[in-house]
């Protein structure tokens, strides 16, 4: 591009500017103009997936291909026409220094916009230049789906149409003066419409009217592909600010071009073909030949025509997951995509599965010879050793002989970006994320739409997370993304909820346009897979008969537990006990290790210090993970967390009473694995604590649970469970109308019980409402603010960390996250120390590394010390006291800053005002209590 072509007033604008090094420099606006049209026409081409692509063109009003192109080059020419207004154009350096503000005021009064030097706008704020860019381009005509894109352009589009409303008041803004027939009025309309024309026509668009129009899914995926294309060009590493003198001299654009998206460019997205049949997937992925269940699953993926959503129910360990990554391979090559999103319900599971997606990866890479970018995505994702040892995209070889490599791709890292790597593997909150309304929405959907995204163990979320995880598959159902969901334990009518959802996002009408003749999603058949195929739904039940593991399931009460504890553990082997809360888990853990010795027993709850539980959960795996040496006996004590796809193997459990679904993933871990045991264990038994003739439980699991679940688990338990053969009936029971036979106060505590539970899940799903993303439509009304990204993010959950957006979609109850360290002497180290040097933390506060290290000693205290503080508001204005007071210099730390920590004493306890908290390493957290409830997990 030559600015010499353009006039001297478009010459004259600034998109970037900089003096802080001491030299002056800054970005013509025309040139960030062009950087980012050819950035994102770039991304278009080639980073883009076809299937992505299919989506944006099939719900344009063109449907050709290279007219959307151009389109996507026009956005990104235009972005930042709002740039050109006095209000942008006013706006001072960060600088402390005004001679580049002065400078380029000076330029602009020379260009013609004379005044601008001593203007002072009242409001100049008032009109952002993504606003400003949407007003301008509706003044000139383009509708508002593509006008709104502009205006969404920094993260968030407007909340309704008041732009004229916007121009009448602050009409300085836009042209400098309020009176349309001045003469610098008319020079800011006719530069602004010279920016708009230059756009059409190096877009090729040529003319306005040629400007498709598309649907709101569609609107919000060019929104995200600006976004990128913007934030690539303003990255000053890949396109540096340019000396002053530029506005006199000729840019080499093409030269700037290829030299940036050199520096950015780290690997083409995998371009993937049939592979062979399910023996050879299975063979070269996975190194093994696929079950009958894998290969029945295989052969009917790739009969599918026109895929959708796939639901996959099967017992545990029974290869589900390895039957999502051949399905995943099947629909990328099928639909166009090329990576995958692979979310599970905690930390742990995300960690546990890892390897085993990276190994898969791996294969691919090596398959393709493309490398590949992998990232784990949650709150303690830097923690993880395997993770950690990827090397980073900055090492990565530009040596075509070595590619098939896996990486970090680290321009991804961030919360906003990471969705649009390659391979993720994360908590499920990251996929329920895409729908919360938040800021930036539009780069989690961008990145989503490339993907196949496979959510484990949907049974496990509650009413609340159920909300946003079926408003998100409504999502990637208007997107047309595959979605595959698995589960060992789905109640029937969350199968029918999930696969409804999916096809109302494709915009089928359900009662009349759905075909169900192959299919009834209320079915108990077990194994099962539901997917719909277009608009037709199917099910596939026709699997290999196995003769089932029988369980024998023996009710115990609270005072034989700790007796049969010992009659099991003088017989030797792996004693697994599961109870509902914390509390219950630490206190029965000091019982056994009285009794038996602490060498004998191990204890994991969500009460641990982030990098102790994730110590505990490896621990746990080499101890009774597949494939380990066991110890001849051995009792493991635990909470939730362990019936959570931890692939570990008990030779006898003994459970608290919980819902069926969660008591059958319990069972899962009773001899998952094919070794030899004791004679003593041959036949499999399950023993559940905490069954009531009066329906009355134990006050924890109660709270937890709620009466109604328990009732109605007690009430259909038999006295033996087949796996998998009883798995669906016994789930479809408790979670069905299915009707029970109580009497008498029994049966007047069940109905109590039962209006508690329907209110609770009304009121969960009523309260999920508040800052869900509104449904898609795939109707294109270019001009009706309904179907544009006006309104899209109204009234926006404004998290600003990671921890906190989880938490909106997770629902969980009021707890704080502290770091938590211990005092030894006269200086404060990790609670856990591995060295001296660890003990000494304080003495190097100053250095990043040390910094870094204590960040990862993260602690959530539980739901009961905000009761115990009258609330968590409470709580964090007593804990920001006490780090004003000795931690005060955390806050000129990065690492550390907006941090609350605790440091223990030397015997491990911390009081605050009253409330006494202990750590210990083989417990972890307990807090003084008289009264209190046990805390939840």
């Amino acid at each position: 591009m030559s600015l010499e072509n353009m006039s001297s007033a478009v010459r004259a604008l600034w998109a970037k500017k900089d003096d802080k090094t001491g030299i002056a420099k800054w970005t013509p606006l025309m040139v960030h103009l062009e950087d980012t049209m050819n950035v994102g026409g770039w991304l278009w081409e080639h980073w883009m997936t076809e299937g992505e692509k299919n989506t944006i063109i099939s719900q344009s009003t063109t449907g050709d291909p290279e007219i959307v192109g151009r389109t996507v080059r026009f956005i990104c020419a235009v972005h930042d026409i709002g740039k050109a207004t006095p209000a942008f154009q006013t706006q001072r350096s960060h600088s402390s220094g005004e001679t580049l503000d002065i400078i380029l005021l000076e330029d602009l009064e020379n260009a013609g916009f004379q005044g601008i030097s001593d203007l002072i706008l009242s409001s100049p704020k008032a009109t952002h230049h993504s606003l400003a860019g949407e007003y301008i381009l509706n003044i000139f005509g383009v509708k508002d789906d593509i006008a709104s894109i502009i205006g969404s352009h920094h993260g968030k589009p407007i909340d309704s149409k008041s732009l004229d409303g916007n121009i009448s008041a602050y009409r300085a803004n836009y042209y400098q003066s309020e009176d349309e027939n001045s003469d610098i009025y008319k020079l800011w309309h006719q530069t602004q419409y010279e920016i708009l024309n230059w756009a059409l026509v190096e877009s090729e668009i040529m003319q306005i009217d040629n400007l498709p129009s598309f649907s709101r899914p569609a609107q919000v995926l060019l929104s995200g592909l600006l976004i990128m294309a913007d934030w690539i060009a303003s990255g000053e590493e890949y396109f540096p600010l340019l000396p002053l003198e530029y506005n006199k001299l000729e840019v080499d654009i093409n030269n700037r071009f290829n030299k940036g998206l050199g520096k950015w460019y780290k690997n083409l997205p995998i371009d993937f073909e049939y592979s062979g049949d399910a023996y050879d997937i299975y063979s070269k992925r996975f190194g093994f030949s696929p079950r009958d269940f894998q290969k029945v699953i295989y052969d009917t993926v790739e009969g599918i025509i026109d895929p959708g959503i796939i639901i996959i129910e099967a017992p545990t360990g029974g290869g589900k997951t390895e039957a999502a990554l051949a399905t995943a391979e099947q629909l990328m090559e099928k639909t166009g995509r090329n990576g995958i999103f692979f979310g599970l319900p905690t930390q742990a599971t995300s960690n546990g599965i890892f390897k085993r997606i990276e190994s898969w990866v791996s294969e691919l890479a090596h398959e393709y010879g493309n490398d590949a970018s992998l990232r784990l995505v949650h709150g303690k994702a830097a923690l993880n050793k395997d993770m950690e040892n990827l090397p980073r995209s900055t090492h990565i070889s530009e040596d075509e002989s070595e590619a098939g490599e896996i990486f970090v791709n680290e321009w991804f890292s961030g919360r906003k970006k990471t969705a649009l790597d390659d391979f993720v593997v994360g908590t499920v909150d990251n996929f329920l994320l895409t729908a919360l309304k938040q800021k930036h929405l539009a780069l989690r959907h961008l990145g989503f739409e490339k993907k196949i995204v496979i959510i484990d163990e949907v049974h496990a979320y509650d009413a609340y997370m159920q909300s946003y995880l079926s408003e998100a598959i409504r999502w990637m159902g208007a997107y047309g993304v595959p979605v595959v969901l698995l589960s060992a334990t789905l109640p029937a009518d969350k199968r029918s909820e999930f696969i409804e959802a999916y096809l109302r996002g494709k915009g089928c009408k359900i009662k009349t346009e759905v075909d169900f003749s192959k299919a009834n999603l209320m079915s108990q058949k077990y194994p099962l897979l539901t997917y719909s195929d277009g608009n037709a739904v199917r099910q596939n039940d026709n699997f290999e008969e196995d003769e089932g593991k029988q369980v024998k399931v023996e009710k115990i009460n609270e005072e034989e537990l700790i007796e049969k504890i010992g009659e099991l553990y003088s017989n030797g082997g792996i004693i697994g006990v599961i109870v509902n809360t914390v509390k219950r888990s630490q206190d029965l853990a000091k019982l056994c290790i009285d009794k038996y010795g602490v060498e004998s027993v191990e204890l994991l709850h969500s009460n641990f210090i982030a990098t102790d539980r994730i110590d505990k959960e490896q621990e746990l795996l080499q101890t009774i993970g597949k494939g380990t040496a066991r110890p001849g006996r051995k009792i493991i004590i635990g909470t939730q967390v362990i019936e959570q796809s931890l692939d570990i193997d008990f030779d006898v459990i003994l459970t608290d009473l919980c819902p069926m679904d969660l008591l059958i993933q319990r069972i899962g871990r009773l001899q998952r694995h094919d070794i030899k045991r004791l004679a003593y264990y041959i036949e499999p038994k399950v023993y559940i604590i905490g069954t009531s003739d009066g329906l009355t439980f134990e006050s924890g699991s109660s709270k937890i649970y709620g009466d109604y679940l328990l009732s109605r688990t007690q009430y259909f338990l038999p006295e033996i469970i087949n796996v998998p053969h009883d798995v669906s009936d016994l789930v479809q029971n408790v979670y069905s109308n299915c009707e029970v036979d109580f009497t008498g106060e029994n049966l007047k505590r069940y109905e109590e019980a039962k209006k508690e539970f329907e209110a609770g899940i009304e009121k969960e799903k009523s309260k999920a409402k508040g800052f869900m993303l509104g449904s898609p439509s795939l109707k294109i009304k270019p001009d009706a603010e309904k179907y544009t990204l006006i309104g899209l993010l109204k009234d926006p959950d404004k998290s600003h960390t990671e921890e906190k957006s989880y938490a909106q979609v997770r629902d969980i109850k009021e707890t704080v996250e502290v770091i938590a360290l211990k005092w030894y002497g006269d200086s404060y180290g990790l609670l856990s120390p591995e060295s001296e040097e660890d003990k000494e933390l304080s003495r190097h506060i100053s250095e990043d590394s040390i910094c870094m290290k204590i960040a990862t000693q993260s602690l959530r205290l539980p739901y009961r010390v905000c009761l115990m503080c009258k609330g968590a508001g409470n709580l964090i204005d007593k804990l920001e006291h006490y780090n004003r007071e000795h931690l005060a210099n955390w806050q000129s730390q990065p690492w550390l800053k907006g941090t609350l920590g605790i440091i223990f004493d030397e015997s491990g306890k911390f009081t605050l005002d009253g409330i006494s908290l202990k750590y210990d390493n083989k417990y972890g957290l307990t807090v003084s209590q008289s009264e209190e409830e046990n805390e939840q997990i």
